[in-house]
């Protein structure tokens, strides 16, 4: 993985050396994904996205040990608190309201799973396995109606903490703003191409594919995942952007 931070290898080694010792026979293996294994890694900004499937869900005992261990790797490494990382349940992978755990700037919580067909579809794209074998080997498999519906349930997150949540914490900061608009472009990239790329690569492919009207906002945002330059994208003009996409996706046999 060229390019990425000495420290950042260093916690991915870490934690595929600690969690088989923690989690024992419970683990089934250590995935990871998303822009360190796309080559879209910003230091800046990237989170370091892993998935951690286990054979159970984690007992109360475990979840106390991981927390424990990941809090003590922040003292030491920074770059702990970029760690995103799902904890889902072997047998119920790619299935609805099914058991699972987010770590998430540093605070883990029981979060349930949505099945994430379009991360393991990252994944199966350019992810790296740390540690276990490759998904492949028990990942159901995620058929075109999986994943069109995925894309709309993405959507529909986004729309949810843009519009319709009324006491949303993210939908007035400049940085979810432009995280909303380069994940809507990724959201139509997937759509049209049946593929996933990283966000700034489906908001290059947006702003030559789709209507020029959306790149008053697309170009602000792929500025902000550059240069960090906190951008000025009006909520109205993102939800626009949202029922254009919701739109083509509903329109879609």
């Amino acid at each position: 993985m060229p390019n990425i931070p000495r420290k950042v290898s260093r916690l991915l080694q870490d934690l595929s050396a600690q969690l088989p010792l923690i989690l024992g026979r419970n683990l089934v293996g250590v995935y990871l994904y998303g822009s360190v294994t796309h080559a879209a890694f910003n230091p800046k900004r990237s989170d370091i996205d892993c998935l951690v499937v286990t054979r159970r869900d984690l007992s109360d005992t475990q979840f106390r040990k991981t927390d424990a261990w990941l809090a003590e790797t922040a003292t030491s490494n920074p770059w702990t608190a970029r760690l995103q990382i799902l904890f889902l349940v072997k047998n119920e992978l790619l299935v609805m309201n099914t058991s699972g755990c987010l770590y998430q700037f540093g605070v883990r919580t029981r979060t349930g799973s949505d099945g994430h067909p379009l991360i393991w579809m990252d994944f199966l794209k350019s992810g790296k396995v740390l540690f276990g074998p490759r998904p492949e080997s028990f990942l159901p498999e995620i058929t075109p109606r999986m994943f069109r519906q995925a894309l709309k349930r993405e959507l529909g997150y986004l729309r949810e903490e843009i519009s319709s949540k009324p006491k949303s914490k993210w939908r007035d900061v400049p940085m979810y703003r432009a995280y909303a608009v380069l994940t809507i472009c990724r959201i139509m990239y997937s759509f049209r191409k049946d593929s996933i790329v990283s966000k700034p690569v489906a908001a290059k492919w947006a702003s030559k594919s789709l209507p020029k009207e959306w790149n008053e906002i697309i170009r602000p945002a792929l500025r902000f995942n550059e240069t960090g330059r906190e951008p000025d994208i009006p909520r109205q003009r993102i939800e626009r952007f949202i029922e254009f996409a919701q739109a083509q996706l509903h329109a879609a046999k």
